[in-house]
């Protein structure tokens, strides 16, 4: 029986580039469906690189709650767009589900720096008697972002699939200050001209 070196110089050197075009295709082709299309299938929806305007944040502020001021005060804020830093979160939170964002890929990183006046003198409202000392407050916050006095759509990822009470959060005792981060995902290509802080539990450790 020929060998497979005797078959081959039975080809003309033409022939020989097409045999080998023809079994880079096929590799190719087989790339696509074992890699290449089934990480499009699981790819995050296009959440796109932010725009951010120029702003001015708002800060020097006590946090509004449930209709009354809070002893919450927002000592500075900042807006800038960045990179996702923590693992993979989708539908069902970072277990399951059509992908939100992945890690990486870009959002909209709001800084608050609040500080805790609550006291023994300014003590926690009463409906919140849970806390271990009569100042010490648990802070939970989530943000808006705006194009003019348009609210652009956007995903608070801290919250993606979990319960409220995993939102971004600071534990401060009485005259401490701390900074929450929170991260926005938008596939919105409009420009972020102003932001809102959103107050989502100001009080004793979060009833379950």
């Amino acid at each position: 029986m020929p060998s497979i070196n005797s078959r081959l110089k039975r080809f003309s050197t033409k022939e020989k580039f097409v045999i080998l075009a023809v079994i880079l295709a096929a590799a190719v082709l087989l790339v696509s469906e074992f890699w290449v299309i089934p990480q499009i299938a699981h790819k995050s929806p296009r959440v796109v690189t932010p725009v951010i305007g120029p702003i001015q944040p708002a800060a020097g502020y006590y946090l509004p709650y449930r209709g009354n001021i809070s002893r919450i005060f927002v000592v500075s804020t900042t807006i800038s767009s960045g990179f996702y830093p923590y693992p993979t979160r989708s539908a069902l939170g970072q277990t399951g589900g059509p992908p939100v964002v992945k890690e990486g890929e870009p959002c909209v990183i709001i800084n608050v720096t609040v500080r805790n006046d609550y006291s023994a003198q300014y003590p926690l409202p009463a409906q919140f008697p849970n806390s271990p000392t009569p100042a010490w407050a648990w802070v939970y916050l989530t943000a808006k972002i705006f194009n003019g006095n348009n609210e652009i759509n956007a995903t608070d990822l801290t919250n993606v699939g979990q319960p409220p009470d995993s939102l971004s959060f600071a534990s401060l005792n009485g005259g401490e200050t701390k900074t929450i981060s929170i991260y926005l995902a938008t596939t919105s290509k409009s420009e972020i001209t102003s932001f809102q802080t959103v107050p989502a539990w100001i009080g004793g450790i979060p009833l379950a």
